[in-house]
């Protein structure tokens, strides 16, 4: 059992090490606080935090927080997520505006907030949400999130299935104003757990109506458990939509469920720095995610150009 200062003891006598990653059980609530001159990839998996800050971490990359323990019927307790010193930050998952709380050193990122400075994480280029639609509390958060990422390039959303929910299905339409990752920065999406649900359509064409530079769109459908439909159907009434109003021409592919239902990280997977984008399942040609390097002599950047698996 881990108890509040374990971790940090640990990391902080370890001066080389790249990889964090912490799974299971957790005595209590957690608080952990990231320092590390070394950390590239912290992962946290079916633990009980209070808090995640990350306090200073200059060469941290990705950061993944999967399957929280903290909501339950009884508890609706949130994990207080704190981005502090953090500026080679690029991967970012899963936030689920239902389980986590996210902070900038300035700002707590509330519902509705106006755009400030302090409020964004402009390193930030992949971004994975896990996202209940048919909960207001939730969905609500989802547009102030993503206003927080203004140069994310390839987003992944995952829902959440809620079968009590209960939710203006033209929220979208209605409530989301621009978001300025969506508009001009975003060039894949992926779209998983699709259920041809009304939330699921408003949120794809509002979506397709505002990405401008988008190329693909790869939708995976729920699990057979889930939906009776065809691929055939579903493509079917994706192709119904009003693509005339949509921003830009892309490839928009529709993928039966392999039956995880979860996607595919894993721990392996995240910890993978040759695999640009754990998150992603599918292998999507000649992706347009960028990765700019810096070399260690001060030359300029050179771009690499992600190659997914």
């Amino acid at each position: 059992m881990l108890e509040n200062g374990d971790i940090e003891t640990f990391v902080a006598r370890s001066p080389v090490l790249e990889i964090l990653n912490i799974h299971g059980s957790i005595k209590g609530w957690v608080r952990l606080w990231l320092v590390s001159n070394s950390l590239r990839c912290v992962q946290v998996c079916n633990s009980k935090t209070e808090s995640i800050a990350v306090v200073n971490a200059p060469c941290l990359e990705s950061l993944i927080l999967s399957e929280s323990m903290n909501r339950d019927k009884d508890n609706d307790k949130c994990t207080r997520v704190k981005i502090g010193n953090a500026p080679k930050l690029r991967l970012f998952g899963y936030l689920d505006p239902g389980k986590y709380v996210l902070e900038t050193p300035a700002t707590v990122i509330k519902a509705g907030m106006e755009a400030t400075p302090s409020m964004m994480l402009t390193t930030v280029k992949i971004l994975s949400f896990d996202v209940c639609f048919g909960v207001h509390k939730d969905i609500n958060m989802m547009p102030t999130f993503l206003i927080c990422f203004p140069n994310v390039e390839m987003l992944h959303v995952k829902i959440v299935i809620n079968p009590s929910g209960n939710l203006n299905p033209r929220f979208w339409e209605d409530q989301a104003g621009p978001i300025i990752s969506v508009q001009f920065r975003i060039k894949v999406m992926t779209f998983s757990e699709f259920r041809r649900e009304q939330y699921d359509l408003s949120f794809l064409q509002c979506f397709f109506e505002s990405a401008q530079i988008l190329e693909y769109a790869v939708i995976t459908m729920a699990n057979p458990r889930f939906t009776s439909l065809s691929v055939d159907e579903m493509l079917s009434s994706l192709q119904n939509m009003s693509n005339g109003k949509w921003a830009s021409k892309f490839n928009l592919d529709v993928n039966e469920s392999d039956g995880e239902g979860d996607g595919h990280w894993t721990f392996e997977q995240g910890a993978d720095f040759s695999d640009e984008d754990p998150f992603t399942p599918y292998e999507i040609p000649s992706s347009p995610v960028t990765k700019q390097q810096e070399s260690q002599d001060g030359e300029s950047a050179s771009t690499e150009v992600l190659d997914t698996w």
